[in-house]
């Protein structure tokens, strides 16, 4: 077992936080938490087993059938992460995204196959892999909420509008961003009751109804009608893009503001047009665009995650293992981040420096 600093930080920081946890899964979670710092990290019980005084198959217990109450972790977390945002933030943005986590189809020989694994489409292979889906909620750049997706529950537009259910009502400026994927009446009605703002990309075949033609039209099809004069060149962070702005109707949507952009060096050209939507009429294109740039904030949490973390290699079996496991890395992503630094990598080397967390298990 690895040597620690004899005061354990992490242990202060769950009692006081996770006030209904008790000594034998705080002392769990803390080593969780403490092992995920160290370089090499898998998200492997090898891996955990180097922090802790109990074998790998008493922590695969703990992780798939402990007697704690991992819902009551989770909504805490949820209430913390939210809470940290709502009070350094003048403008709160929610994230909402997707990732797959490949694993291997079982054989039919297999006594104990992994949980869930079945056909799921990969955005990042643009076709269907054998994996786990897997949702997030991000508030600002927090995981608000990490969430494996099983085959009968729902799925992650229901995921989506469960995250919207469970804020308060907001009663400060607020925007939730999202792809092409969860841009739908569904989700945009949940958060609207909680005063969040919708800003999304549109698939190409959503259907709009400009004035100056007679019944409705695909954007695709509507934006092949415009010349370049219809549009104005707007810079944002990312470069120069040609913007068309339409305000009106969608199916499902009475009225929002649609920006039809091309980059500056690719008007006209059908595979570089893309849509974005906005429910608050009174932003800029120019705050449409920034705003929904801040998106990206989600991809680069399921990057860091995968690397600091080996979100996307672990190896337990059961479904509840698997949402215990992801519920620990957003706990331990939170207590790094709102302690040691904004970004991820960085509050990490911090955290091994202050308190020697050092082992390589490469």
């Amino acid at each position: 077992m690895a040597i620690i600093a004899q005061e354990n930080p992490v242990v202060k920081y769950l009692y006081s936080t996770f006030e209904k946890l008790t000594s034998v899964p705080l002392k769990h979670i803390s080593n969780i938490i403490i092992t995920s710092a160290s370089k090499g990290f898998r998200g492997k019980m090898t891996d955990f087993e180097e922090y802790s005084e109990n074998h790998r198959t008493t922590i695969a217990h703990f992780l798939n059938k402990g007697k704690w109450n991992s819902d009551s972790v989770s909504q805490t977390l949820s209430n913390e992460v939210y809470n940290y945002v709502y009070i350094n933030e003048p403008i709160i943005f929610m994230s909402l995204d997707d990732t797959v986590n490949e694993k291997h189809k079982a054989s039919e020989k297999t006594e104990r196959p992994m949980d869930e694994v079945r056909s799921v489409y990969s955005h990042l292979k643009g076709g269907f892999v054998y994996g786990h889906q897997v949702f997030a909620a991000m508030a600002g750049n927090l995981c608000y909420k990490l969430d494996f997706c099983r085959e009968n529950d729902g799925g992650k537009i229901e995921k989506a509008v469960s995250v919207a259910n469970s804020l308060p009502k907001l009663d400060k400026p607020g925007y939730v961003l999202m792809d092409s994927w969860y841009t739908c009446k569904k989700i945009i009605d949940a958060f609207i009751v909680k005063n969040y703002h919708t800003i999304g990309a549109l698939k190409s075949n959503r259907v709009i109804y400009p004035k100056e033609h007679t019944g409705s039209m695909q954007i695709s099809q509507f934006a092949k009608t415009l010349s370049q004069s219809d549009f104005r060149l707007v810079t944002a962070k990312s470069g120069k893009y040609w913007v068309y702005r339409y305000t009106g109707k969608l199916n499902g949507i009475k009225q929002a503001v649609v920006l039809i952009t091309y980059p500056e060096n690719a008007f006209g050209k059908e595979n570089a047009m893309r849509a974005f939507l906005c429910t608050d009429l009174s932003l800029s294109d120019e705050t449409i665009i920034k705003y929904y740039g801040k998106r990206w904030k989600i991809e680069v949490f399921f990057k860091q995650h995968k690397h600091y973390f080996g979100f996307n290699k672990y190896q337990i079996r059961s479904a509840d293992g698997i949402c215990r496991f992801l519920l620990l890395i957003s706990l331990a992503s939170f207590y790094f981040i709102s302690n040691f630094g904004k970004n991820l990598g960085d509050a990490i080397k911090i955290f091994r420096q202050n308190f020697k967390i050092s082992v390589d298990f490469c």
